[in-house]
């Protein structure tokens, strides 16, 4: 059963695969009293890394979708109608793509995110990778169907917990490794010396967080 799982989980992934960039979209803004990120997309990758600057610095590019024999479905006027949509709300950016009625969107996101080491970081995304570097703020995922990849500090973070509907889960410290529990579903809990979070949680797909 599980093995049909990642087996439909492959095909869901290969079928919205990426092609060629159709726009590329930026945003800058200094961080300010901004406190942590958050990036939503519908499909395709998201990545956050922390840095020693002070600025958030977003760089988002726009693919076709490969839908099997059925090909990408956009028009030109749909992808120019595109851009970074910003908001703040308690003191956490959130970036997304708008306009927001493109719910059957024909198009892949590719994030790639720069934030102050301190920023938290959360990522919300229905298909695609996520994988968050370098923060030493509460990192947070919500994937329906991909993988998560964390990596810090283990000195950065105290409470861990990931969880795979079908999938596995696992965790690299300097303690050691840990794996997740269950047969199909996968549930991991571990505690260290921090102060921060990292909370994971996937439909379909592997979580794996390395903390150095």
């Amino acid at each position: 059963m599980r093995r049909l799982a990642f087996f439909l989980a492959t095909l869901l992934i290969a079928a919205v695969a990426a092609g060629e960039t159709l726009r590329t979209l930026e945003h800058i803004q200094p961080a300010g009293a901004l406190s942590g990120i958050i990036v939503t997309a519908g499909v395709g990758d998201v990545e956050i890394v922390g840095d020693n600057g002070t600025e958030i610095r977003a760089r988002v590019e726009i693919k076709t979708k490969h839908m099997g024999f059925f090909g990408s479905r956009h028009s030109d006027a749909d992808i120019a109608s595109l851009a970074i949509d910003p908001s703040v709300s308690g003191g956490k950016l959130t970036l997304r793509i708008k306009p927001e009625s493109h719910e059957d969107r024909s198009f892949v996101e590719k994030w790639r995110v720069y934030v102050p080491a301190a920023f938290a970081a959360e990522v919300k995304l229905g298909v695609g990778d996520a994988t968050v570097l370098d923060v030493t703020g509460d990192v947070e995922a919500e994937l329906g169907v991909g993988d998560v990849k964390v990596e810090g500090l283990h000195a950065s973070f105290g409470n861990v917990r990931a969880t795979c509907g079908v999938g596995d889960a696992s965790l690299r410290t300097p303690a050691g490794r840990e794996e997740g529990k269950g047969f199909i579903a996968h549930n991991l809990s571990a505690k260290g010396p921090g102060k921060a979070e990292i909370r994971a949680e996937v439909g379909v797909g592997d979580v794996t967080i390395r903390l150095r």
